[in-house]
């Protein structure tokens, strides 16, 4: 195992444990104040580690398979998205409000805004792990096509309830979408520190 799988696997379980806490710590309210600031500021540093270690599984797959090249596209996508919207809601609605005068008109204008890069991150990144778990599940191993299994599972799934109106990117819905991501991600970095050379495809596989 290289010490590099030790790092990334480390810092994806601990992001993704993050995420959920950040997540249950959410303000409900539509301007949040100086705790939105701070649980969005969060929120962008876990994904920025998710990333890390999205980008060290990426690497060990092969970035020449056109699966995993394509779910890091994808997943790029899907930060952008998620980023921005973190951004919107965390950071230029509380400023708004601390501003005073703004309209109504203006907030749900940041609030549709926020929806629809929330979204984009969501089906971003469903889109990414279907890609990265048809490579996974390609493989001849057992534990990688497992993973696979798990990451169809965690990408289509809040993908299909979000598209079919089941959920909502609202506080609650969020909760259940990121929950779903996060804990593939958690399961890729515990493969990543239990069994590091599972990462890496082997050549005429």
């Amino acid at each position: 195992m290289r010490d590099g799988d030790k790092a990334a696997g480390a810092a994806m379980v601990a992001a993704a444990a993050g995420v959920v806490i950040a997540m249950g710590h959410h303000p409900s309210g539509a301007h949040g104040g100086g705790l939105a600031g701070f649980v969005h500021g969060a929120m962008i540093v876990l994904l920025a580690t998710l990333t890390f270690g999205f980008l060290h599984l990426a690497r060990r797959r092969g970035l020449d398979r056109p699966a995993v090249l394509a779910g890091l596209v994808a997943y790029g996508i899907g930060l952008v998205g998620h980023v921005s919207a973190a951004t919107i809601n965390g950071f230029a609605v509380p400023a708004l409000a601390a501003r005073g005068g703004a309209g109504h008109d203006l907030f749900l204008l940041a609030w549709e805004l926020n929806q629809a890069l929330a979204k984009l991150g969501v089906y971003a990144t469903a889109a990414s792990y279907l890609c990265w778990s048809a490579d996974f599940i390609a493989d001849k191993r057992t534990a990688p096509r497992l993973l696979g299994l798990a990451g169809l599972a965690a990408g289509a799934v809040p993908a299909v309830l979000l598209a079919a109106g089941a959920i909502r990117m609202d506080v609650a819905g969020a909760l259940v979408v990121y929950a779903a991501q996060v804990g593939w991600a958690a399961l890729v970095g515990l493969y990543l520190l239990r069994y590091g050379a599972l990462a890496h495809r082997p050549e005429g596989d």
